[in-house]
């Protein structure tokens, strides 16, 4: 046997035992993480505009979602957390070394199904928005800062508006209709409506808590929406601050801080900028098309905010 051909074929076959492995904190959680499910819907809805071809579709689908599970993996491990989807996150199983290298190396593979050039593009913007977003929320948090509320914007266009605006812009590269429409007025009231409403429902849902931790965001020092309302209208009142900065995982600490946020009307403010949100997001969507579907992801999230305030 030629030595050459031997070892072409041991190191395909090693390749691929490497590659289960180097996966496995990846494939860790079995169901699709649920903010996953929430931006398929979205890529969805859009497609009701778009109208990419269904095998397209389904690939572009598959990229994102394989994405999306990568980047989640990346911020329990820099938050910490300790639950995701109701079981341990991937660093408590498998330790954060291996869960860094299964990260990197699912985005790496994901780009891998990249087949022009302007989907390259596309990822390489995306990716430093992310990490700009994601790096000043770490900075807030880490240094104890409370962000203006415009900082926070600004910190949710990069990392949350980015990341659906990441997958909304691929499809458009193959779109039957609308393949020239600007869709950024549209995309950044959308953006920041679903990441308050994270906010909101990670401090005040039970049926939340059950799938991660109740009140994660106290824990892991972050700076929300309600928190930084809180904190800014109240500057000679520093017991959220203190808390927060204690990375408590307490429970009645925790009923206590968001105590504090009722008392000070930060709850209601954000149910407030909710509101006005939607409205902004249903004329961006009225200035576009009709989109039944999207109005329907955007009725879904606010039944969700209305089961958890009653």
């Amino acid at each position: 046997m030629n030595p050459t051909t031997s070892a072409n074929v041991y190191s395909d076959n090693k390749n691929q035992e490497d590659e289960k492995i180097l996966l496995q904190p990846f494939n860790h959680f079995k169901q699709p993480f649920p903010a996953n499910h929430i931006l398929e819907k979205i890529w969805t809805a859009c497609n009701y505009w778009f109208q990419v071809p269904e095998d397209k579709f389904k690939e572009i689908s598959t990229i994102g979602n394989k994405l999306g599970a990568a980047g989640l993996i990346m911020d329990d491990l820099v938050d910490n957390s300790v639950l995701r989807g109701g079981i341990p996150t991937s660093r408590l199983v498998y330790g954060r070394s291996r869960t860094i290298h299964s990260s990197i190396y699912a985005f790496i593979s994901a780009m891998e199904k990249f087949d022009d050039f302007k989907m390259v593009d596309i990822f390489i913007a995306t990716g430093v928005k992310l990490c700009q977003g994601q790096a000043m929320e770490t900075y807030f948090a880490r240094n104890g800062i409370c962000p203006t509320e415009e900082e926070y914007q600004q910190t949710v266009f990069n990392k949350t508006t980015s990341a659906i605006s990441f997958i909304v812009s691929v499809q458009q590269l193959f779109a039957t209709q609308y393949k020239n429409s600007n869709f950024d007025p549209f995309l950044v009231p959308m953006g920041l409506f679903f990441q308050i409403c994270n906010d909101y429902v990670n401090l005040a849902s039970q049926s939340y808590a059950k799938l991660k931790v109740f009140g994660d965001d106290i824990t892991e020092g972050i700076f929300t929406f309600p928190i930084i309302h809180g904190i800014k209208t109240h500057p000679e009142d520093h017991r959220l601050l203190d808390i927060l900065k204690q990375r408590t995982s307490d429970k009645n600490v925790k009923l206590y801080f968001i105590k504090l946020l009722e008392e000070f009307g930060s709850l209601d403010y954000t149910l407030e900028s909710l509101e006005k949100l939607k409205n902004e997001y249903m004329e961006e969507i009225t200035k576009i098309a009709a989109n039944p579907e999207m109005e329907k992801i955007l009725d879904d999230a606010l039944n969700d905010i209305e089961a958890v305030v009653m």
